[in-house]
């Protein structure tokens, strides 16, 4: 059974978030001649520190690879706790770990105050689905190890968008897009 995440802990895993830039940007500045993966391997450590549900094993860590312009996070397997918070934290935590300059422009909606904020920073939005009964995060842990996440997202990567993107988690621990609903889009956007 699918369950909403309470606005309550969705407010404490983005603070949590915060707290890990805020430790990462103070341990970055008190550092010396650090390799250029210093600050995301920093802010890494910092997002498992202040997580409620997903930890690192002992003595793990994450780590970065620089290829020509790419760089690649590398994840050790971590501990999920079985709870549908934990899904969430989880999937914000890997999409800061992994994120694309898409993921930068892409912030959660779990609010109706949030939802008209979006609306009215929209360049001409237009409605698809006028209803909608919660902005809330939901997920749901099922038998065979997977997870099922929902969550409500404002984007303007591309194309300006507000969607309830459906995503699963399978028993490797990776996430997987799975489909996703349409609320609201607008004609802005940034390649």
């Amino acid at each position: 059974m699918t369950t909403i995440i309470t606005l309550d802990e969705v407010l404490w895993i983005r603070e949590s978030l915060v707290r890990a830039h805020q430790l990462a940007n103070a341990r970055f500045v008190a550092g010396v001649n650090l390799p250029a993966t210093a600050y995301l391997e920093l802010l890494a450590a910092a997002m498992f520190e202040t997580a409620q549900g997903v930890h690192l094993p002992a003595n793990e860590r994450v780590t970065y690879e620089i290829s020509g312009t790419t760089i690649a996070a590398k994840v050790p397997r971590v501990v999920l706790e079985r709870t549908p918070a934990a899904v969430f934290e989880y999937w914000l935590i890997m999409s800061e770990l992994h994120g694309s300059s898409s993921w930068r422009m892409t912030r959660v909606i779990a609010t109706a105050e949030e939802y008209d904020t979006a609306l009215r920073e929209m360049q001409e939005p237009q409605l698809v689905r006028a209803l909608v009964a919660s902005f809330l995060p939901a997920a749901e842990w099922r038998e065979d190890g997977t997870a099922y996440l929902e969550v409500t997202l404002y984007t303007r990567a591309q194309e300006e968008r507000i969607e309830r993107r459906h995503l699963m988690l399978d028993q490797s621990q990776e996430l997987h897009f799975h489909s996703r609903e349409l609320i609201a889009e607008g004609r802005g956007g940034i390649a």
